[in-house]
């Protein structure tokens, strides 16, 4: 194959996988950026009258998509590695659409009472299961078709790859934001909030095409030309490598809480509701949080994934993991009374400094988690890995933070920041025993 034409194939696998799991996430974390705000005022506060007992309901409402998200990297990793990834990945955005839809038009707790949030649920499980399949398909699409073209730099392109679902957590935000901040408050809350999932779930469907009509990997179909298809792959991962299954998922743990446990919706809360702030820099607190959240990401949290990338082609990507969740445990530790300076600029500092080190390390993730597990379960394994990673975060923001809320109240940060730098220590510690039992 000629290098121009090897480099179209990459590029393309590379922009397609990650366009869409950049608006998966941007779906999936669309919804943290609502529990706290939009649903809370909608749905739950109505439903139950006790302020901390209902924030942390939509907690739960949001986090359970983490509990199926195992459930489909099982579904979709066996399908993945029987019938082919790419065929597999449009199944995957064609869940994140039905779910999209649903909660986008979910009439509100007024009109139609507990149905309503039924109906919320059941959107989250849904998305919580494509959602589960897209990631692990993804990064070994993406890997496979690098590796078939004889390019080394997998770390790079996975760090690009990554930097896509990076983009997607901060145009959650960002929409959000900026729509609240520009509509007037009554729209918003009528149906503006609805628009951005309308829109997230347009755009999962021209994803999809995209997918569609690229090229299956050329490491899967050498396997089936081999006859070397498993008849149950997923089972086989936990046969032959759940220990690798399980380190891995507690190895990037802290990557995927710090968005839901400490960031989306508490520290909103904690700003507003505990520090008092109506107003940072002349708009809305909750607005202004959103904001520089999604500046953070934009900016510190997309640049230290493609670094992480990047530097994984030259260093164990565990090594830099250990890093990223040990600056991550610090920065737990800092944030909340960096916020309680209530001073704007410090804000964003403590918004950059966070992100740089939670994603100080996500890029890395593609080429460490596809080149542990073999072609035959690839996909299962690195799905089943990353989406056990989701479930601990959906344990610990469903579970922990809001018993930890419901119990101290909403001004318990410090509490909230104990549990981030415990998940900081176990993710060290796991990503410290994988490099010994991998250099075996």
């Amino acid at each position: 194959m000629k290098l121009n034409e090897a480099s179209r194939i990459v590029k393309s696998t590379v922009l397609a996988a990650g366009l869409g799991t950049m608006f998966d996430y941007y779906d999936f974390l669309l919804a943290a950026n609502a529990a706290g705000t939009v649903w809370l005022s909608l749905y739950f506060e109505p439903a139950f009258k006790i302020p901390g007992i209902a924030l942390s309901l939509a907690m739960v409402t949001y986090a359970v998509a983490y509990i199926t998200r195992p459930l489909g990297a099982f579904i979709f990793g066996h399908n993945g590695d029987k019938v082919g990834r790419r065929f597999t990945l449009v199944l995957t955005l064609i869940l994140a659409f039905a779910s999209m839809i649903i909660m986008g038009l979910t009439p509100t707790y007024s009109q139609i009472g507990a149905y309503s949030i039924v109906l919320l649920l059941i959107s989250r499980l849904i998305l919580g299961i494509g959602f589960g399949g897209e990631w692990g398909g993804g990064a070994t699409w993406v890997s496979e078709v690098i590796l078939a073209n004889g390019y080394s730099n997998l770390g790079f392109w996975g760090g690009v790859f990554q930097a896509f679902a990076t983009i997607g957590i901060a145009l959650s935000s960002l929409a959000f934001s900026l729509s609240s901040l520009l509509m007037p408050h009554q729209y918003f809350y009528s149906w503006g909030w609805r628009i951005l999932f309308l829109i997230g779930a347009a755009v999962i469907l021209v994803a999809a095409v995209i997918r569609h009509r690229l090229i299956e990997s050329p490491l899967f179909m050498d396997l089936v030309k081999k006859g070397g298809v498993l008849r149950y792959p997923a089972i086989e991962v936990f046969k032959r490598d759940w220990v690798k299954v399980l380190l891995l998922a507690f190895a990037w743990f802290y990557i995927t809480a710090v968005t839901v446990v400490a960031v989306l919706p508490y520290s909103i809360t904690y700003v507003t509701r505990v520090l008092g702030l109506s107003t940072l820099m002349g708009m809305q607190a909750n607005s202004f949080m959103l904001l520089a959240y999604a500046v953070s990401l934009l900016t510190g949290g997309v640049a230290s994934t493609l670094i992480s990338g990047s530097l994984s082609d030259k260093r164990n990507p565990l090594l830099i993991l250990v890093i990223g969740s040990i600056a991550t445990g610090v920065m737990s530790i800092l944030f909340y009374p960096l916020l309680a300076t209530g001073n704007p600029v410090v804000i964003l500092i403590a918004f950059e400094a966070y992100m740089v080190s939670e994603y100080m390390g996500f890029g890395s993730l593609p080429r460490l988690f596809t080149l542990l597990f073999p072609t035959m379960y690839r996909y299962s394994g690195s799905g089943l890995a990353y989406q056990l990673g989701g479930l601990l975060t959906g344990l610990a923001s469903g579970l922990a933070l809001p018993v930890l809320i419901s119990t101290l109240g909403y001004s318990a940060w410090y509490a909230v920041s104990a549990l981030m730098v415990s998940i900081s220590l176990v993710s060290a510690a796991s990503s410290l025993i994988l490099l010994k039992v991998t250099s075996r």
